[in-house]
């Protein structure tokens, strides 16, 4: 008995070290002195699995069931083999027992979101990882597993942070470092230190990282660079090492700080779009170098195609990633040099590979990395699977295609064909679980396609990676990073310019500074990065995409639609273009061609919630009203909380009168990517939720004028309640709005800062507030004072005699509105009522250049806007008027809100507080509405404004010839 308790302990033991075979010795003896033992049974299927050997694994778990079916951590033991072996329904199956076993079972809740995960069923995988952890908070290998998912989704600042467990997850088995130095991440100043970075995972993942280096050296820091030997020459050469060292040399070594090199991203606080040197970032290999393996691999007179199709097979991902050479047959069959970049090739592979003499094998001479860099240097293309050839391949910039299972490793991300790692590299996916095949056929046609147009000559990356960079450039480039990320963006800018000053073929940073001055709004510097870009890359999609986004902001339209057109050429893959070309169509009135536009996105990523924001705005510019909220609806099961549709949905509820949904949706604006600014005050915000009873209140305008002007009503609604009110508005309105009943006091925009209040309530939140129905909104004769006599006496004078109506025309908005280009119209297009026997009186602050020329040949408008200080004069000269005709603006809400007849202009799909199908509006009793019969159709609305017009002026004249009256003063 006690020998054979000694073989479990030592089987234990040697299992717990990772010495399988040895343990499976140990296991066998004890099995032999003690048959029908569960707990051995169920080791021992460990260890056989761990092996390889499946099938005796899977008898030696189910002999432990047998013995002990009770035991929960057996059937999860077998849940586990089963997935391993692509198994799914019957893993499941046992994850499931063990959890009816044990609920809330910690392990089996783990692997089971693995399971699901490895389905690409991400929404549940997502909710047992966070079962799990709320089981067991601290739980290590659930806190990684959760934040490999959230890596492989795009959440990196979540995924960064759990990463970190990384050192405390059993299922790693990472050897933590006990330095004494602090660990840096950060937080503090490296300025004049020493700081080490050390490699902590596999050689891709080095290489991957090692891009944050110079970002390091250039926040002041020296860094010595801690890798392991087949990667040390390659990266001793990084802009921004002092010194690089292999693993054994680190105890002798002084330094400050540390940090492993996978927590870089981390310290950087790395997003999806703030990846930095993704061009490339290894130092290209001398050209002496290059030249050797060039002599050796003999005359370049085809296609020359690197190829590598295992990984490590100690890599526990590796049957998912790996392949057999014989799978690429296919690819083997394309008119094109074949190099072989396969290390340590396994014996399954060696007899079909001596059997392809066409493949060029040189593995033997290549001793490190840098011989590999070399090599690859040679070659017009890689293609791989997942492994640490493509991390070279794409931190040198050379063009890599790299073949992907179905659930691939985080940093691949999910339902995109480039890496935001390496912009020389392009995806090819499993489109279903192990079809390797159709992965194999698309590289395949690809390739043939890729030989059809190969000509000998120069490599393609060479000119990107064959000269290396001035490291000051390489430097001023990160610090642009830098500064961007830190949201200090005119210094961001300056680096990016010096780097550009420095290397003026440097692409990353004519890239990154296009960007940056794009995201600022500064289009025409944006565009001439864009153009430097373009000539030392003119065949990328992606910047094309982004030169015609800048050319869109610029309202250059037919350029923007030609880089689109061109980014789809290059690869029509990218479902962010078509997003883009639908935008601009929808931009140019052209809504159906934006939604086939929209729908080619959606073909390539069907839960692409901004496309799908995009697609219902052009259906309900259609005015196709059901369909456009479906879509939003769609667009928030993809991607719940999405503010952009839940703000426009909100605004579809309020222009089809559902203002209960719409006022709740409407709060989303403060979400919005270019949204309103957050006050941040310290005094809570009123929702009508609590009294406000001798409280002062205030009240801030936080939209446009019209806005302002339009939610002024409910000003003495609040008063009523019993609160001061103190209201915050634009300068040109604080006058007007200053003597609204129940207002305090007024103040421009922004003094809120320095007045004493109890709470506060933007304008645009008090419908919410008092739940605002179509059939209860309150004051809608009239709520604003009316100008006094002698301001409407003094205005009158102005006008001259009065003996013809007189009419106030509005016809353009603020040229800087989003909808401008809807709502606004020439001049000229007002031509028709012009015509009208009336005393036309301008009341269009900035006339726009076009405008003017037409103005000044038609004297009989009387134009005294240059006298219009504010809103208050306007108002008084709207008193002198009979009518006010005018396109969607601010005014419209003043003479609405001061009872005057105003008739409003709108276009085919309006703003939503303009409704539709009606012609009068809810919230102005003095209002008509006249709307565009069809999309554009501004003739129509002209010709019925014109008729009525003559019919009033006509029954005016009548009515004073009947009565004998001259009218020489205003009346209402």
């Amino acid at each position: 008995m006690q020998q054979s308790l000694e073989a479990a302990k030592k089987g234990q033991s040697l299992f717990n070290l990772g010495r399988y075979a040895e343990a499976l010795e140990c296991f066998n003896a004890f099995d032999k002195l003690n048959p029908g033992v569960a707990p051995l049974y169920q080791t021992r299927g460990l260890c056989l699995q761990r092996l390889g050997r499946f099938d005796e694994a899977q008898a030696d778990f189910e002999r432990s069931i047998a013995l002990y079916p009770r035991e929960s951590e057996t059937h999860k033991n077998l849940g586990t083999l089963h997935a391993r072996l692509e198994r799914m329904e019957q893993a499941f199956a046992c994850f499931d027992r063990a959890l009816a076993l044990r609920p809330n079972f910690p392990a089996a809740l783990n692997e089971k979101a693995r399971a699901l995960w490895s389905q690409l069923l991400l929404d549940e995988a997502f909710a047992i990882f966070h079962q799990s952890l709320a089981v067991d908070p601290g739980n290590a290998d659930t806190i990684w597993n959760l934040a490999l998912l959230q890596m492989l989704t795009g959440d990196f600042e979540r995924g960064w942070r759990g990463r970190e467990v990384r050192w405390k997850a059993s299922s790693l088995g990472l050897a933590g470092r006990s330095f004494s130095q602090p660990l840096w991440l950060g937080e503090q100043s490296i300025e004049g230190k020493t700081i080490l970075l050390h490699a902590d995972e596999a050689l891709g993942d080095s290489i991957q990282f090692a891009r944050y280096v110079p970002m390091v050296a250039a926040l002041g820091a020296r860094v010595v660079l801690e890798v392991r030997p087949a990667v040390r020459s390659l990266l001793a050469g990084m802009p921004g090492v002092a010194t690089c060292i292999d693993r054994s040399s680190t105890p002798s070594l002084a330094f400050d700080l540390h940090c492993p090199l996978g927590s870089l991203p981390l310290a950087f606080e790395t997003r999806l779009d703030t990846i930095p040197l993704a061009e490339s970032y290894v130092p290209p290999p001398s050209a002496a170098r290059v030249k050797a393996w060039d002599d050796r691999l003999g005359p370049h007179t085809r296609l020359r195609v690197g190829l590598v199709w295992s990984g490590d097979p100690g890599h526990k991902n590796d049957h998912n990633r790996s392949i057999l050479l014989r799978m690429l047959a296919p690819v083997l069959d394309c008119d094109v040099q074949f190099v072989s970049l396969q290390k340590g090739v396994r014996d399954q592979d060696r007899a079909f590979l001596s059997e392809r003499h066409d493949i060029v094998d040189l593995t033997e001479q290549l001793t490190d990395f840098s011989e590999t860099a070399a090599l690859v240097s040679c070659l017009d293309l890689v293609i791989s699977v997942d492994t640490s050839v493509v991390h070279l391949a794409g931190a040198l910039g050379a063009p890599v295609w790299t073949l992907l299972p179905f659930n691939p490793d985080w940093r691949w991300l999910l339902n995109r064909n480039d890496s935001p790692w390496y912009q020389s590299m392009r995806l090819f996916r499993q489109p279903k679980r192990g079809d390797w095949a159709s992965v194999v056929d698309s590289v395949r046609c690809e390739l043939e396609g890729l030989v059809s147009a190969w000509r000998p000559g120069a490599r393609q990356h060479q000119s990107k990676s064959a000269t290396a960079k001035p490291q000051e450039a390489v430097l001023s480039n990160c610090l642009g990073h830098l500064f961007w990320q830190r949201k200090r963006m005119e210094e961001a800018v300056l680096h990016f310019q010096r780097a550009l000053q420095l290397d003026p073929q440097y692409l990353e940073a004519a890239n990154s500074c296009g960007c940056l001055l794009f995201n600022l709004g500064r289009y025409a510097e944006a565009l001439e990065c864009l153009d430097i870009a373009e000539k030392l890359d003119p065949n990328s999609a992606a910047l094309y995409q982004m030169r015609g986004a800048c050319l869109q902001e610029a309202n250059r339209f037919e350029e923007a639609e030609a880089d689109y057109e061109k980014s789809i050429a290059l690869d029509s893959g990218l479902a962010e273009t078509h997003n883009n070309l639908g935008l601009l169509h929808s931009r140019l009135g052209r809504f159906e061609q934006a939604i086939a536009c929209f729908d080619r996105s959606l073909e390539l990523r069907p839960d692409f919630s901004a496309v799908l924001n995009n697609k219902a705005l052009a259906l309900m510019n259609l005015q196709l009203l059901d369909d456009a909220s479906a879509t939003f609806h769609r667009s928030l099961t993809v991607e719940a909380g999405n503010a952009p549709a839940t703000y426009n949905l909100a605004t579809l509820q309020l222009m089809t009168g559902d203002f209960e949904r719409g006022w709740l949706g409407r709060e989303a604006r403060w979400k919005l990517p270019v949204g309103l600014p957050e006050r941040g005050f310290a005094q809570p915000l009123w929702r009508g939720d609590q009294p406000i009873e001798g409280k002062t209140l205030l009240l801030h305008s936080e939209e446009g004028l019209g806005d302002a002007i339009q939610f002024a009503r409910y000003a003495p609604m609040a008063a009523a309640l019993g609160a001061r009110v103190i209201l915050e508005v634009q300068a040109p309105i604080r006058q007007l709005l200053a003597g609204v009943s129940g207002v305090a006091h007024c103040v421009t925009r922004p003094s809120a800062t320095s007045l004493a209040f109890d709470l506060h309530c933007p304008l645009g939140g008090l419908p919410l507030v008092f739940g605002t129905r179509l059939d209860t909104i309150p004051f809608a004769d009239s709520y604003v004072p009316a100008a006094t006599a002698a301001q409407v006496k003094a205005w009158d004078e102005r006008l001259g005699p009065r003996n013809r109506l007189r009419v106030g025309l509005v016809w353009s908005g603020n040229p800087d509105h989003k909808n401008d280009h809807n709502r606004s119209v020439p001049l000229g297009t007002l031509a028709p009522l012009l015509d009208c026997d009336v005393q036309f009186v301008s009341l269009q602050k900035g006339a726009r250049h076009q405008d003017k020329a037409f103005l000044r040949e038609r004297p009989e408008i009387i134009d005294l806007t240059e006298q219009l200080a504010d809103f208050s004069d306007t108002a008084a000269l709207i008193g002198c008027l009979d009518l006010v005709i005018s396109v969607d603006t601010s005014v419209v809400h003043l003479a609405g809100a001061l009872g005057a007849p105003i008739w409003t202009m709108l276009p085919f799909t309006p703003d939503w507080r303009w409704q539709l199908r009606r012609d009068d509006s809810p919230w102005y009793q003095s209002m008509r509405l006249f709307r565009q019969p069809k999309r554009g159709d501004w003739v129509g609305v002209v010709d019925v404004v014109r008729r009525e017009l003559q019919e009033l002026a006509s029954g005016r004249r009548n009515r004073d010839k009947a009565n004998g009256v001259r009218v020489s003063h205003p009346t209402r």
